[in-house]
């Protein structure tokens, strides 16, 4: 079954893309790069319609948000019952992957920066900012993928990554 990320903000598309790379390359046989939607907020009907067009096309879809601060539980929930509902017996080839508070928080597991109890992305970016001085979030992408490659050279997936694998593996099998 092919798949199809849905995610919430703009660089967050290429973030999956890059991670799909290394997915791809080292984890789970998906043959050709899954497509990336364009970024559409999670109260958004587009939402709905991203996930009901990515089924009817017979793919799986893998969505990626953050979760701004909520808990990740209560996004989920939201996501289900806004976009979901009526999907019934699709509902399996939905997957849910949220980064709490932001998708900072998996650059600062990288960098094995302590972000317990950490509420909002301002706060995970201030901690990601006093180890790499300039960082602004459009180096995320570039910044994860590099991190990322060193880590998994050492035999350590991160627990994002590990999650991506196992929604994708889940999609696959």
């Amino acid at each position: 079954m092919s798949i199809y990320f849905i995610v919430d903000n703009k660089y967050s598309k290429e973030l999956i893309e890059k991670l799909m790379s290394v997915v791809i390359n080292k984890f789970v046989n998906v043959g050709k790069r899954p497509p990336v939607s364009s970024p559409v907020n999670v109260c958004s009907n587009k939402m709905g319609r991203f996930i009901k067009g990515g089924l009817g096309k017979g793919h799986c879809v893998v969505i990626v948000v953050d979760t701004e601060g909520e808990k990740p539980e209560d996004v989920k929930a939201r996501i289900i019952d806004e976009h979901l509902k009526d999907l019934e017996f699709n509902r399996e080839r939905v997957k849910i992957i949220t980064a709490h508070p932001c998708l900072e928080a998996w650059l600062a597991e990288l960098l094995n920066l302590n972000t317990r109890g950490v509420a909002n992305c301002k706060d995970v970016k201030d901690i990601i900012k006093r180890r790499i001085k300039d960082y602004e979030s459009h180096l995320l992408p570039g910044l994860v993928e590099r991190h990322l490659r060193s880590r998994l050279e050492a035999g350590d997936p991160p627990s994002f990554l590990m999650e991506i694998i196992n929604a994708v593996r889940s999609c696959v099998t």
